[in-house]
């Protein structure tokens, strides 16, 4: 019995030292390969998407008399706001290597207009354009080199794009609701949890 025993013990221990590099090999090689499969680029393009979506969503929800609205002199109004962001899409993107829109030009362009429905256009226009020129660009295209402010990449700059959008859009938020305007994403799911069935009461 201890004969067998020990026989097994050597088995396992032979199995184990067979098994343990092709683990050590394969563990690399798997996280390479994800490492590989993951698209920064692809992930960027979702995040510009979704910051559109609630942006041009919450601009639409604010009434138009409240687009000069600014919280103090000296700061950015409401459609200035807006507009900064849309300057930003066009203008960075453009930086970034991508054909420049036609027509844009930074000086002015914040205070070009205060109309609603203008703003909400170009609002969505320079989102559009800012992920169709990144759909163009290569994963391999974010490595280039690139010199603005702190970026020094490709893939800086719309990390930049990317998150300048967000910084706006949680001001814009702020100044919704100091106008009493309630984020429309906000306020269907206020409105999905008033709706819902009432579990069962004992």
């Amino acid at each position: 019995m201890k004969k067998l025993c020990l026989s097994l013990l050597t088995l396992a221990l032979a199995l184990t030292a067979a098994i343990t590099p092709a683990f050590a090999q394969a563990a690399p090689a798997a996280a390479t390969a994800a490492s590989a499969a993951y698209s920064f680029r692809e992930r960027a393009l979702v995040e510009l998407k979704n910051v559109q979506t609630e942006l041009v969503s919450l601009a639409q929800a604010v009434p138009a008399e409240k687009y000069t609205w600014r919280p103090m002199e000296g700061v950015r109004s409401v459609s200035e706001v807006y507009l900064h962001v849309a300057a930003a899409n066009f203008g960075l993107t453009a930086l970034a290597g991508a054909t420049p829109s036609p027509g844009f030009k930074f000086q002015g362009y914040e205070k070009s207009t205060t109309d609603k429905a203008k703003v909400v256009e170009q609002l969505n226009q320079s989102f559009e354009y800012a992920r169709a020129s990144i759909e163009k660009m290569s994963d391999a295209d974010m490595l280039k080199p690139l010199k603005f402010q702190d970026q020094s990449t490709v893939g800086d700059m719309i990390v930049h794009i990317v998150t300048h959008a967000h910084e706006h859009l949680g001001q814009s938020i702020a100044y919704a609701r100091t106008n009493g305007v309630v984020p429309p994403w906000t306020a269907a799911r206020q409105q999905s949890q008033q709706t819902a069935p009432r579990p069962p009461q004992d």
